[in-house]
């Protein structure tokens, strides 16, 4: 019987092992399956959020060429009215329509921007809405005759360049909010 049972056991064993084999190999295939499984989920991830990033910073830069030029256009017609204030005896209709057109354009921009923007770059908006808004309110009430103590077209020229700088700062801002390399040049 010892015969019979050591040969019973080597059975046993062998097929214990066979099927043992057999088992953890299945485990490991599931752990390995498991395991590719969540790489691709991690690697899906990171190329998401780099995708969103990168939609972000399009969007941005979007809304920023676009801010950037209405503002610059909007600076331009004030200037553009100052001047004909200055030289036409007569009343500029046609600066004052071509102001008009540009503020429309340039709050449009600026309700845009203030939905996008980060808040380091929305300081800098804001700082340019109220310099240029400040610059429309002296030439209102120039071109209507009710300009206040200290309101004439010397203090608009100063205004103006003032303007011209903040525009200058806010391009940087944006610039370096969308890590463009190299100096920004006027």
């Amino acid at each position: 019987m010892d015969a019979a049972l050591a040969g019973l056991l080597a059975a046993l064993v062998g097929v214990g092992g066979t099927l043992g084999s057999a088992w953890l190999t299945q485990r490991r295939s599931n752990a390995d399956r498991r395991e590719e499984r969540e790489h691709l989920e991690r690697t899906r991830h990171v190329e998401l959020a780099a995708q969103r990033a990168q939609d972000g910073l399009a969007a941005r830069q979007s809304v920023y060429t676009a801010f950037n030029a209405a503002a610059r256009n909007y600076l331009a017609c004030l200037n553009d009215h100052a001047h004909a204030l200055q030289h036409e005896p007569v009343e500029p209709e046609e600066t004052l329509d071509a102001m008009e057109t540009a503020r429309i354009e340039f709050r449009q921009r600026y309700a845009e921007a203030q939905m996008i923007v980060p808040d380091t770059v929305l300081a800098e908006v804001r700082r340019a809405n109220s310099a240029l808004g400040g610059v429309y309110g002296v030439l209102a009430r120039l071109t209507r005759g009710v300009a206040g103590d200290g309101e004439n077209l010397t203090a608009v020229r100063v205004r103006i360049k003032e303007g011209w700088r903040v525009l200058s700062d806010l391009r940087a801002s944006m610039r370096a909010d969308l890590r463009v390399t190299g100096p920004s040049h006027e």
